[in-house]
């Protein structure tokens, strides 16, 4: 599968350390109210990997290190928002830790950029601590195939997710198949695509059960249906989008796994094949 990385930019990007976020009790789909916990700040036992469900009062949960950029006034006007694609080193530049290195993993609609490190390493970092991104992807294109559109993919991403190509498509391992019915929260921005994830809504309970989401982890390697993610987000009949699960579940309307598309057509390029485990914590080795 040829590709055009030898002509792709290496650019560094930036962001600090964010605090958790604190908002007060909100209502949940059902009208109780919800002290949401999981976003921003430093998660010590929270890891791509883990489950997108089940953690006491989680809510949007983001695994690892969240970091945002700070040279303009919104998050996603910044270059770490739009620059930094999923498999990028990310490197300390301040604070205790400053050196030590880890792996971009995704990034949460407006706000909020994530990034792994090791246990030892997080046991090390405060709220303030600065990271470098060595951010490459943007502009990545599928030579033979430039049908699909690629956003938030990085060369060791797409080496790492198993692709085969049969008869004139790509066959892309995934753990899941989502109806596009299901996508939430986050179609409809007027965005590009590399700025926001969108959400899978984990709102109604019987359709939870239905497609067994609650098995869904962080970092999984999934398959949106009927969704089209080249420009923005949104409804397309019989288009396929292969994406990675960035933040956990949620109890809000609408709401639920945030999910970074990776690849996407709406002309029949992409097929996808159910696989047990496809994700991206076995395949950068994040343990």
């Amino acid at each position: 599968m040829r590709d055009n990385r030898e002509k792709l930019l290496e650019i560094a990007v930036q962001g600090e350390i964010v605090s958790p976020s604190s908002t007060s009790y909100r209502a949940q789909w059902d009208g109780q109210p919800k002290l949401a916990l999981g976003m921003g700040g430093i998660k010590y036992n929270l890891k791509v990997g883990d489950p997108c469900f089940g953690w006491a009062s989680g809510d949007h949960v983001e695994p690892g290190v969240t970091i945002r950029g700070t040279e303009k006034d919104n998050p996603s006007d910044c270059a770490l928002a739009w620059l930094a694609c999923i498999g990028n080193e990310a490197k300390l530049v301040s604070g205790e830790a400053k050196g030590e290195t880890g792996v971009f993993t995704g990034r949460h609609a407006g706000s909020d950029d994530l990034v792994w490190f090791s246990q030892d390493t997080l046991e090390k970092l405060t709220i303030g601590d600065k990271v470098q991104v060595r951010a490459i992807g943007a502009g990545l294109k599928l030579l033979d195939y430039p049908e699909i559109g690629v956003n938030k993919m990085s060369p060791r991403l797409l080496d790492s997710l198993g692709i085969k190509e049969k008869k004139g498509k790509l066959v892309v391992p995934v753990v899941k198949e989502i109806p596009g019915y299901l996508m939430g929260s986050g179609i409809g921005w007027s965005t590009n695509t590399e700025p926001v994830d969108y959400d899978i809504q984990t709102t109604d309970p019987k359709k939870v059960k239905k497609f067994n989401l609650e098995t869904l982890r962080l970092g999984d390697i999934v398959c949106l249906r009927d969704q089209l993610c080249i420009n923005g987000r949104g409804h397309w009949k019989g288009a396929v989008t292969v994406g990675v699960i960035v933040h956990g579940a949620s109890d809000y309307s609408g709401h639920g796994p945030g999910v970074n598309p990776i690849l996407s057509t709406k002309d029949g390029k992409i097929e996808v094949e159910l696989v047990e485990k496809a994700n991206i914590a076995d395949y950068f080795g994040l343990k």
